[in-house]
């Protein structure tokens, strides 16, 4: 397993395999370009961006909106009533990108189900923090 450290350009979101699940999750790029948060709670901890966890740039809301603009205008629309929508429900910021970016994957802007995948995807993100804060815990009481 290789730890060298994959930099990406800072605000973008990044897919990258979650440590204690292994699963794929959006997450966004700290300032410093080699780090990412993947929640947005306000004691959320950087983690590094290791290559082995295959990191792979996917944009931001701005660049999926204008691929849309140009390569599907009827979609463009609905993504940016779906954003406003999204933006509007008070979700926190990764949530919302979450949502939106399964609607892009998936092609459907319908708010419910792209909120109810934003909100799952956070969740699923929240679970494994969880268990990781589990095991440290357990480790510092050892």
């Amino acid at each position: 397993m290789t730890l060298n450290l994959v930099k990406f350009e800072p605000g973008t979101f990044i897919e990258i395999t979650d440590t204690m699940k292994g699963f794929r999750k959006l997450a966004v790029v700290t300032d410093g370009g080699d780090m990412y948060f993947d929640a947005a709670d306000k004691t959320a901890t950087p983690f590094p961006i290791y290559e082995a966890l295959e990191p792979q740039s996917v944009g931001n809301s701005l660049s999926w909106g204008l691929e849309l603009a140009d390569k599907n205008p009827a979609e463009h629309k609905q993504f940016g009533e779906l954003h406003t929508r999204l933006v509007e429900s008070g979700a926190d910021t990764l949530t919302v990108n979450r949502a939106l970016y399964w609607a892009v994957q998936n092609h459907i802007y319908d708010y419910s189900r792209a909120f109810a995948a934003g909100k799952a995807a956070s969740g699923e993100v929240a679970a494994s923090r969880t268990m990781m804060d589990n095991i440290i815990a357990r480790g510092a009481n050892a």
